[in-house]
């Protein structure tokens, strides 16, 4: 099976529970050894003080790990209001969203906001239902209100794919998307592997969004969630090209040193490299000085960054969030 890096990204509206989601996913895939809570101010992607002081998610933080054969790239964003402009950057390099409502309280104001950035950037989704665990927890009142609220195209696969073959349902919903397929479906194709591979392209189309329900704190549904994330997600990116990527990010490090956090799209990055960019028409070009593989705060230094990885370098000074670089000349603010 050929390797793919996939960047995914957690978002939802305050305390629906993402930053736990995020800690068990990295657990669960041995990216870290003990799971931390944002209250408890000892979750592995809230470092920063403001983050500790207040016990919410203020910045886009990252984790990676190592999931049957592919490297995921997991995106922790704010969900309070007040943070939704450093959300919207972070959004622009996802390649897939899980967006995570309460069982009890469901669809919230900032979870509709959420949603129209995601599909003004053209972000497939998966919704995860958490806190199912809690009194007043109600899943189908919550995917009623998604119906509602977001989109009438959600489907429940907590019950699917549990020995990786689709119910006779599912293949009903997936039909009904296309002309094609439903021409199929009547004429009674039950190929699991026809339908599997339809089913990819309608969530990368924004034309399926799949929903699971569980609890990220007692650990209900996640390994289950996480094995039909892995089979249904799928992406590409060229090696071959030219390098091209974006930047989603800027920090500065305890040295006060300027952090580029790239998304690569196309190509490799070295250490030493060139790398071009326009800003107020001017055509800058600048030496790559460091690259560095992020794992929540902590990093290694890495010869290259290449196509689908996040990273970040050092070396550039004028760069700004939203940059396109190298032969990706358009940016975004």
């Amino acid at each position: 099976m050929k390797h793919s890096n996939k960047t995914i990204g957690i978002v939802a509206h305050v305390d629906a529970g993402k930053t736990t989601f995020s800690e068990q996913l990295l657990y669960h895939t041995k990216s870290i050894k003990q799971r931390g809570r944002v209250d408890h101010k000892d979750s592995f992607l809230d470092t920063h003080t403001i983050e500790k002081e207040r016990g919410i998610t203020v910045f886009a933080d990252q984790g990676t790990f190592l999931y049957n054969g592919s490297t995921y790239y997991l995106i922790d964003t704010p969900g309070h209001v007040d943070f939704s402009p450093e959300m919207e950057r972070s959004i622009q390099v996802m390649d897939y969203a899980i967006v995570i409502l309460s069982a009890v309280e469901g669809v919230e104001g900032h979870t509709e906001t959420v949603w129209q950035l995601l599909q003004k950037h053209r972000v497939p989704v998966f919704f995860f239902i958490n806190k199912i665990d809690r009194v007043g927890a109600d899943s189908e009142r919550v995917i009623n209100d998604i119906k509602h609220n977001l989109t009438t195209d959600v489907y429940d696969i907590t019950s699917e794919l549990i020995d990786g073959s689709l119910s006779e349902e599912l293949i009903e919903f997936i039909a009904e998307k296309d002309e094609e397929l439903l021409d199929a479906f009547m004429e009674g194709k039950n190929d699991q592997a026809y339908w599997k591979a339809a089913m990819k392209k309608l969530i990368q189309t924004n034309q399926l969004f799949p929903c699971a329900c569980g609890s990220a704190l007692q650990d209900i549904g996640m390994k289950s969630f996480l094995e039909k994330l892995d089979l249904l997600t799928e992406i590409h990116y060229s090696q071959e090209e030219a390098f091209s990527g974006r930047v989603y990010k800027i920090r500065h490090d305890e040295n006060g040193m300027r952090i580029t956090f790239i998304k690569a799209l196309s190509g490799t990055l070295q250490v030493r490299d060139e790398v071009s960019y326009e800003k107020n028409g001017e055509l800058y070009e600048e030496k790559i000085t460091q690259v560095r593989a992020y794992n929540g705060s902590t990093f290694k230094n890495v010869n290259e960054g290449s196509a689908g990885e996040l990273f970040a370098v050092t070396g550039l000074s004028s760069a700004s969030i939203g940059y396109g670089l190298g032969t990706l000349k358009e940016s975004r603010s």
